[in-house]
């Protein structure tokens, strides 16, 4: 498959993007956080199957989320650091960046830039902790509103609504995993579907991205370690 520079681009914007959203910092019930490494397998419609690799880790006074994928001759990364402080969360800072054939690009946000809202990385831990005491729970309530920096400090709205708790048995393993449906209120069609461990905060279980009814991609974990990383 050949890719222009531009294709490259927007693929690992999208292999970032559409696995992460977020949130206003905000405190709610204590949870304990664990470290882990993940391994998600992505598949998106037109594209050469991919992995993420997904890893949250220890920094003593903060914690560290990076992920990283790469497909053909494309790749890219994401790090934040975030400190937890009680159950409030404060993103510290954020970077990213793309490569395609010796081009690319880097994207630094710092803890002055992220004093009102999240970097997406943080905020995907936030949305996935947050997510077992949301109150947008059906149709019949109003959805919840999310509101984040994404790679380029720019403030992004997502609107979501938490759709069910199961158990799903994915490559990894068995888990339990509450679901939430995410969309861009000027964009309906267009819906980010979450699955997220909820023992875990931060960890994905599955990801589902859809455009008008349709399926364009889907993540599944294949490969988890918890404990000490």
């Amino acid at each position: 498959m050949k890719l222009t520079t531009h294709k490259a681009r927007a693929l690992l914007i999208l292999l970032t993007a559409i696995i992460q959203t977020g949130l206003v910092q905000t405190a709610q019930a204590h949870v304990v956080l664990s470290p882990f490494e993940a391994t998600y397998s992505l598949v998106i419609k037109g594209w050469p199957d991919t992995r993420i690799h997904h890893r949250l880790s220890d920094q003593g006074v903060s914690w560290q989320s990076e992920m990283s994928a790469s497909i053909a001759t494309a790749r890219g990364d994401e790090h934040s650091r975030f400190r937890l402080e009680g159950d409030t969360v404060d993103a510290q800072s954020y970077s990213s960046g793309y490569r395609f054939l010796g081009f690319g690009d880097r994207y630094e946000l710092d803890a002055s830039e992220l004093s009102d809202l999240p970097d997406r990385q943080t905020a995907l831990f936030i949305l996935s902790r947050d997510a077992t005491t949301a109150r947008c729970t059906h149709n019949q309530v109003a959805p919840c509103s999310l509101r984040f920096l994404n790679h380029k400090g720019e403030e992004t709205m997502l609107k979501y609504r938490v759709a069910g708790s199961d158990q799903v048995t994915v490559p990894a393993g068995t888990f339990p995993r509450i679901t939430v449906d995410a969309w861009d209120p000027d964009k309906p069609d267009r819906h980010l579907i979450f699955g997220f461990h909820t023992g875990v905060p931060g960890l994905m279980l599955s990801f589902e991205y859809q455009s008008e009814g349709e399926r364009k991609s889907h993540l599944t974990l294949s490969r988890l370690t918890l404990g000490n990383s």
